[in-house]
């Protein structure tokens, strides 16, 4: 096989480079990497060489570095160079070394402003990560497997050599007489991809299916066109969904998540956030990892963080004399700007101010009959915790008698619309 052909029609195909665009092959030093390399080159397709120096293998992983860079001089192509301690990083942010290593490419890649990340995935990937996955009960999603072209936060990544095997990588390599580096870790089984590399892929071939490579790439393909489909197909639906069939609002609530910025989000987290949502009484939290939970509340979900907190709130007040009353819009409690009058004999001379409500506070609701807790208040109207911190309690004389689009405090109405009265008018602003 002419890889180089295979890998023009791949990128004519699938529109994976327009034209303009700044190319940046990432190159380890390997065969699959230095493959492309050598293939963009072929095809006049001018790009940057980046390499990552991991710095795992010791001398072998410098030995890579000054490879790379010796075939980006060969070439006369520029070359960016980073080294990091893979190790060190696992350790300090609590990573497997292979999430470790993922973030440190993220990072490296991301320096590139508004490229094209080339990458040397290649057909045997394919099938690796569908086995993998498989094994881990992944669904249609991630069974699909890589994709010729993803949008990945701010990096385009494109994979030009995705459904090419390898062994014809490594043919074309020999024939055209291009060296490259051998990574030892690649055969060593105590990885799990490498296990199914060397063991579990030739078992299936011989016991199995002599072909299963290409029926395993055929059903990616077709998992993954279904999926663009359906992911197509629930766009508009917005949740809770709750009418929707249970298949559906998995798909709809993951497509959230992400939209919220979740990394992962696997079955099991999913159908407990579901059933938090089914069951719509209060508040009931879900912890996603150790930085996002999901938080349900009347049957609706939202993320928080562990990072952020929510902006400072400021009101206020504008105080009026008058007669008569004007009634608040009773929308629901916290709806600003809300306007509501107290009589004028009971407040006096005393200051009407405004606070964030605080645990045990209560008040006589106008209307009702003897005394209830804001939190029940607050619980009643369908406030979320998060929120209830963001609603303002009017006080006078120590005594809660307004909670602003709910209702006024009993014993503080205005008696007609004749008698003096004074009119209170709040809206919030965030502080600087």
């Amino acid at each position: 096989m002419n890889i180089v052909d295979t890998i023009r029609d791949n990128i004519d195909r699938h529109n994976l480079i327009p034209e303009g665009s700044v190319v940046v092959a990432a190159v380890s030093g390997g065969a699959d990497s230095v493959a492309l390399l050598f293939a963009l080159q072929a095809l006049n397709i001018p790009c940057t060489v980046a390499h990552l120096n991991h710095t795992l293998r010791g001398a072998a992983s410098s030995a890579d570095e000054q490879f790379v860079r010796g075939l980006a001089g060969e070439l006369g192509l520029p070359v960016v160079v980073k080294s990091v301690d893979v190790e060190y990083l696992a350790r300090t942010e609590q990573l497997s070394l292979e999430m470790a290593a993922r973030k440190a490419r993220h990072d490296f890649f991301s320096s590139f402003d508004e490229a094209l990340i080339a990458l040397a995935h290649h057909a045997d990937d394919q099938a690796e990560t569908f086995l993998l996955r498989l094994a881990r009960g992944a669904g249609p999603e991630g069974l699909g497997g890589m994709s010729f072209s993803r949008q990945f936060d701010s990096l385009r990544l494109i994979r030009p050599m995705l459904n090419i095997p390898r062994t014809d990588i490594i043919d074309w390599l020999k024939a055209n007489g291009i060296s490259w580096r051998e990574d030892a870790s690649n055969s060593d089984e105590v990885f799990l991809r490498n296990r199914v590399r060397h063991s579990v892929l030739p078992l299936l071939q011989a016991e199995l299916n002599p072909n299963i490579r290409d029926t395993i790439l055929r059903t990616m393909d077709i998992l993954r066109e279904e999926n663009e489909w359906m992911n197509e197909m629930i766009a508009p639906f917005r949740l809770p969904a709750t009418d929707l069939p249970t298949a559906v609002r998995r798909r709809v609530l993951r497509k959230w998540l992400f939209e919220q910025g979740v990394k992962e989000a696997g079955f099991e987290a999913v159908d407990a956030i579901l059933s938090l949502m089914d069951d719509g009484n209060g508040t009931t939290v879900f912890e996603l990892n150790a930085r996002q939970r999901v938080v349900v509340e009347y049957g609706m979900p939202r993320i928080e963080h562990a990072d952020v907190t929510s902006p400072t709130v400021q009101w206020v007040l504008q105080i009026k004399t008058g007669t008569g009353w004007k009634r608040d819009h009773g929308r629901g409690a916290g709806i600003l700007p809300a306007t509501a009058s107290f009589d004028a004999d009971r407040t006096g001379n005393a200051a009407i101010e405004v606070r964030s409500w605080k645990p045990g506070d209560s008040m006589t609701p106008l209307g009702m009959q003897g005394s209830r807790k804001l939190q029940d208040i607050f619980t009643d109207q369908k406030i979320p915790r998060n929120l209830r911190d963001r609603i303002p309690v009017v006080v006078c004389r120590g005594e809660i008698i307004w909670i602003p689009g709910y209702r006024i405090a009993r014993g503080w109405e205005v008696k007609s619309e004749q008698a003096p009265s004074i009119h209170v008018h709040i809206e919030q602003k965030h502080a600087d």
